[in-house]
């Protein structure tokens, strides 16, 4: 069962692999994207976390540390807000890591993690052991 969306078009032309051939599999998925395309994904990460991305700006000496966002990012002067906001941020962080560990640890035991009852048809899951 495929989720998402497919993105027309290569995502390796050298490799002749288009996006629609990548399988789903979150393992399979990570296993096909060949090696210059994890480089191309960490030198852009590299690159917004030192402020030379395209959507941030280098780190300003009079500003906080770690202020690289363009000036259309919210602050909040707030103590209170911006504790809240920080918290807030910091639980839907640790919801999406426990929310992927489910879906790795679902495909490690063989059991899909978008349908893990078996599917719309409502069959049982393969036997694990």
């Amino acid at each position: 069962i495929e989720a998402g969306i497919r993105v027309p078009g290569y995502l390796s032309t050298s490799q002749n692999l288009k996006f629609e051939d990548v399988p789903a599999g979150c393992f399979a998925s990570l296993e096909a994207v060949p090696t210059a395309g994890w480089l191309q994904i960490m030198i852009l990460t590299c690159m917004q976390e030192a402020g030379t991305g395209f959507a941030s700006k280098p780190q300003d000496p009079d500003g906080e540390a770690g202020d690289i966002a363009l000036d259309s990012w919210v602050r909040y002067d707030d103590p209170e807000v911006k504790t809240f906001k920080l918290n807030a941020e910091r639980q839907n962080g640790r919801a999406a890591m426990m929310g992927i560990t489910g879906c790795l640890v679902h495909e490690l035991l063989g059991v899909d993690a978008l349908y893990p009852t078996g599917g719309l048809g409502g069959a049982a899951p393969p036997t694990i052991f």
